[in-house]
């Protein structure tokens, strides 16, 4: 007779293949369980990541840009700072120029009332340089023109003092206190409306 003829080994063999197929069974809910699980967490880490990436990724396209903007704004400073050049060595070179004409007394006579004004001194001295001499006769005129503007009485006397550079400066009568007229410390006064000029000059060109 067989083993599973017998009804007690037979009922502890469907007994036990009940019970494998029930650790079958639960082993593969187990086993699917950990594949989704995994496939979850396979998912979650992909997006974090993808998520990171692009975070890295807008951090650098953020700096590509402002390294961009700082080369652009670079390159347009340069640029306007060669045309704010070649203005001022235009203007300086117009200007060597005219302090040559004889018109440029003129000039000289509203650059001496100009300091007179800013000095604000009842009394001062000018001293001028060779290359645009100043005489009695400006001096009065200067006069005139501070006496029309600001209604005060100042009288002027040449200095013997000489400048090295063209233009004038005014000083009090004990030295003490000065305005500087020279052609260069004008220019460097005006440098700054100068370079304004140029750079709304430069921005309406490009805004064409």
């Amino acid at each position: 007779m067989k083993a599973e003829d017998n009804p007690l080994i037979r009922g502890i063999l469907d007994e036990a293949r009940a019970k494998a197929d029930e650790i079958e069974k639960a082993s593969e809910k187990e086993a699917e369980a950990i594949i989704s699980e995994a496939h979850e967490r396979a998912e979650r880490e992909a997006s974090l990541e993808k998520r990171s990436y692009s975070v890295r990724l807008e951090q650098i396209q953020a700096r590509e840009e402002s390294a961009r903007r700082s080369i652009d704004r670079l390159a347009e400073l340069k640029g306007l700072d060669s045309a704010y050049k070649e203005v001022m060595e235009e203007v300086d070179r117009r200007l060597q120029k005219k302090i040559t004409e004889p018109s440029f007394s003129s000039v000289l006579v509203s650059w001496i009332a100009e300091a007179a004004i800013g000095l604000d001194r009842k009394e001062a001295k000018v001293s001028f340089s060779e290359k645009t001499p100043v005489t009695q006769d400006m001096l009065r005129r200067s006069e005139e023109l501070v006496k029309k503007e600001t209604g005060a009485d100042v009288h002027l006397d040449l200095d013997t003092e000489r400048l090295s550079g063209a233009g004038v400066v005014l000083s009090s009568m004990d030295g003490k206190v000065s305005y500087n007229n020279q052609l260069d410390v004008r220019m460097r006064r005006y440098s700054r409306d100068i370079r304004r000029i140029v750079q709304e000059e430069n921005a309406r060109q490009n805004s064409r």
